[in-house]
């Protein structure tokens, strides 16, 4: 084997191996539970439009389930996400169905377990708007993060709405 090669992949393997590992940089890990971890990498992430309180985009994630297993793959979604302080949200699209917001609230006093229920989009959403760092503390400390970034959400309580399209969260929510 010549230096050149031996050098190569001597760089080569460690990141081989990163890549499958257990405690990938580019994961975000949401909720864990007896039978292992909802996990999440992001994918792809386009602007569509922006505001004067926040920015939308396109998104594209990639989601997995980790336990002692080994980590499983479930595919990838699309969706958006609006990033603002005063109105965060994670919108689904269903082929065929009016898009869904689910209107984020992370300073709800809600209890412990029904937090619990929404840690993954509170750990997506952060990922998503202010990098994976801040999707990973999202995960374990959705408030903290929420007062680094100086959110002001009004919503004391998470909250799902139907629009009839995704340009739509750009408008109050109905009822608030």
């Amino acid at each position: 084997m010549s230096p050149t090669f031996a050098a190569l992949m001597a760089l080569l393997l460690p990141s081989a191996a990163l890549a499958q590992g257990y405690n990938r940089e580019d994961i975000v890990r949401g909720l864990c539970q007896k039978d292992g971890c909802d996990e999440f990498v992001i994918v792809e992430k386009k602007p569509v439009a922006e505001k004067p309180d926040g920015a939308l985009y396109s998104t594209r994630v990639r989601a997995f389930h980790a336990s002692h297993q080994g980590r499983v793959d479930r595919g990838e979604e699309n969706g958006f996400v609006y990033c603002s302080p005063t109105k965060p949200a994670i919108l689904a699209t269903q082929e065929g169905q009016p898009p869904t917001a689910f209107l984020l609230a992370p300073y709800s006093q809600d209890p412990a377990y029904e937090q619990r229920k929404s840690t993954n989009l509170y750990a997506l959403y952060f990922a998503l708007c202010h990098g994976l760092e801040a999707g990973k503390a999202a995960g374990r400390d959705r408030q903290g993060v929420a007062r680094s970034f100086n959110y002001r959400v009004s919503l004391t309580q998470p909250k799902t709405v139907t629009l009839k399209r995704v340009e739509d969260i750009f408008d109050p929510p109905p009822g608030g």
